[in-house]
């Protein structure tokens, strides 16, 4: 009987072990594992090593956790009717009921509820004390494991399941939420969310999505002498521009305007040309960055699938993906809001909703699809916009005035007395 009672209290501090152990493994993350082993945590590795294995430590932990409430129950069962029959009780059937009642209440508080109460609060401390306890047994129960495994894969394949031992652990979605969350809870601000957000979408976007389109081309004739060029320059305010024979199908180079401070007007401005790269308009930005770096050129020309000049994409278009709107030293930096009489407000694109209503006492609805006075336009179009588009909502009409990179950049907004029942769109 001592030697039941002994194997029953070692049965039930292996279901606690391994109870405490699943919910202190599966609660810890593999930040939180990787920060520890940077730090030179005692134990860290080791429970790297156990979490770098999600399926074999689940197998591992589920094994022994059956064995050991198996084994506690089958002991527990026998212990408790040995002790009726000794007192010559015979109804087997409530004997066993009682039995059942005191293992389920026993397994559940010290097997279940109390260890991974423990474990959920302490789950970095509790991972690495047992880390070289739950190594050994999971070497001892590896045999086990792989045979379930095997048996339980075409299972797992058959409802579109499937079993692996490596991550990733931490998902682009999981990235993104944990942006949203600590934006939130005022961890970071929204401009630091939405820079690391232009991070993530850095190597999807298309160099046709950042380019200065065609109209917009500032470029020089390549048979402007020196002195018609340093004005073209000074006129432009760009550092940079392309050079031209003919038409702008035809770009023969660039040129920098810091090239012509100190230039003889004896020479063309081919002689201080330099050479461009030309791109497609479907290349992905974060491979023209690389290749912008390596050839240390600053601007490139987009061309489209029949080989005809697109647009211009800049290196300082590219880094505007991330950081937002960069500003240099020739450039006016616009108002956000300016009122031009009584009804009539000229607005920049980027000014958030809630300024807008503020500043106009209109009522543009908020939505999650947008956070900008632009961003209302472009969900009302449900197109890409360009200069002359319009939107009525209620008694205000916003027109676009301006478009940069296909970005709305500057709208007018007109309040009239009338209140307009159904939204309008046109263009």
């Amino acid at each position: 009987m001592i030697a039941e009672f002994i194997i029953l209290s070692i049965c039930f501090l292996f279901s606690t072990f391994f109870s405490i152990v699943e919910t202190a493994y599966t609660s810890l993350s593999h930040l939180k594992v990787s920060h520890l082993v940077e730090k030179g945590v005692y134990g860290a590795a080791l429970v790297k090593k156990l979490k770098d294995e999600p399926s074999k430590l689940l197998s591992v932990v589920l094994i022994g956790n059956n064995i050991a409430n198996i084994g506690a129950s089958v002991l527990a069962t026998s212990i408790i009717i040995s002790f009726f029959e000794r007192r010559g009780v015979q109804n087997l059937g409530a004997v066993l009921g009682l039995a059942t009642g005191i293992i389920t209440f026993l397994i559940l508080v010290f097997g279940e509820i109390i260890p991974k109460n423990i474990a959920i609060r302490n789950s970095d401390k509790i991972a690495l004390i047992f880390s070289l306890p739950l190594f050994i047994v999971s070497i001892i129960l590896t045999p086990i494991s792989f045979v379930l495994t095997v048996i339980s894969k075409p299972f797992v394949s058959l409802f579109g399941g499937k079993i692996s031992s490596k991550g990733p652990f931490l998902t682009e979605d999981d990235l993104r939420f944990l942006i949203a969350t600590s934006e939130k809870e005022g961890i970071i601000e929204k401009k630091e969310r939405d820079m690391i957000s232009s991070i993530f979408d850095f190597g999807d976007t298309t160099v046709k999505e950042v380019m200065t389109p065609r109209p917009d081309i500032k470029a020089i004739d390549g048979s402007v002498d020196i002195k018609e060029a340093v004005q073209i320059v000074k006129d432009t305010g760009h550092s940079r521009l392309p050079v031209y024979e003919a038409n702008l199908d035809n770009i023969i180079g660039v040129i920098y305007a810091k090239d012509l401070l100190s230039c003889s007007l004896s020479k063309t401005i081919r002689d201080y040309m330099r050479s461009v790269i030309f791109i497609p308009e479907v290349k992905k930005i974060d491979e023209l960055l690389r290749q912008m770096q390596k050839n240390r050129t600053h601007i490139a020309v987009v061309i489209d699938e029949y080989g005809v000049t697109s647009g211009i994409v800049s290196m300082e278009d590219i880094i505007e993906e991330i950081v937002g709107e960069i500003h240099d030293e020739f450039e006016q930096a616009e108002k956000n809001f300016e009122k031009i009489d009584q009804n009539t407000y000229l607005v920049s694109g980027k000014m958030p909703i809630y300024e807008t209503n503020a500043e106009l006492a209109i009522d543009i609805p908020v939505s999650d699809g947008y956070d900008t006075i632009a961003g209302f336009v472009v969900s009302m179009l449900g197109k890409m916009p360009s200069v002359g588009d319009f939107v009525k909502h209620e008694n205000i009409e916003i027109s676009v005035e301006r478009v940069s990179k296909r970005r709305i950049t500057r709208l007018k907004i007109v309040k009239g007395p009338i209140r307009i029942e159904d939204n309008i769109v046109g263009g």
